[in-house]
């Protein structure tokens, strides 16, 4: 019997907009254009007979690039918000697995590599921590059995650092705009199996 390792991948988007501060440029003549994303993800996927699943909901983040402050045109990533991760044991899994869930742990990457997502040939991500972070479960089991466990925004933040780039036209405020929905940032959440074959 082959068990697959248990992964799955939910993309969040980094927007260029106001969470704490805005972006004004000298132009009386024009409202200045803006643009929304939302990343497209997958719902759960588990397999049968397995000890359970994963959920992951990032609708609580927000990603957003302000002016740095004290700056009025420098780039710097705000997160707020939380990541919710969710482990739901399976109908027969364990004893051991419904009350203390599954060692499991979470990781950030790129859609693309991080050399390759540029604006005007600079990285639009600085440094971006992929290692695994163990998940604490302890204390997270919920009334339904499930378990919860909060990833805030200020871990996302020591993980992600955003290169700091001076956007002194709204022209160029465009091209950073256009350059931001290139990527992603993905977070995996996974039980660390990998394919093996058993008895």
């Amino acid at each position: 019997m082959k068990k697959l390792s248990v992964i799955i991948a939910l993309a969040l988007c980094i927007t260029i907009g106001s969470v704490y501060a805005t972006w004004i440029y000298n132009e009386h003549n024009d409202v200045a254009d803006i643009t929304g994303s939302r990343a497209i993800t997958m719902t759960t996927a588990t397999y049968e007979g397995g000890l359970g699943s994963y959920e992951v909901t990032t609708a609580g983040l927000t990603l957003k690039v302000d002016p740095k402050a004290g700056t009025t045109h420098v780039t710097s990533l705000q997160v707020d918000g939380e990541i919710v991760i969710t482990f739901k044991p399976s109908q027969y899994a364990s004893d051991e697995v419904k009350n203390g869930a599954v060692a499991s742990t979470f990781a950030f990457s790129l859609s693309k590599d991080i050399n390759a997502w540029q604006y005007d040939g600079q990285n639009i991500i600085a440094e971006l921590d992929t290692a695994k972070h163990n998940i604490d479960w302890t204390g997270t089991k919920q009334a339904d059995g499930s378990f919860k466990y909060s990833v805030p925004a200020s871990v996302v933040a020591d993980c992600i650092k955003l290169s700091e780039i001076t956007l002194d036209t709204k022209t160029e405020y465009d091209a950073y705009d256009s350059a931001l929905t290139q990527a992603q940032v993905v977070i995996s959440i996974s039980d660390g199996v990998t394919a093996t074959t058993g008895a």
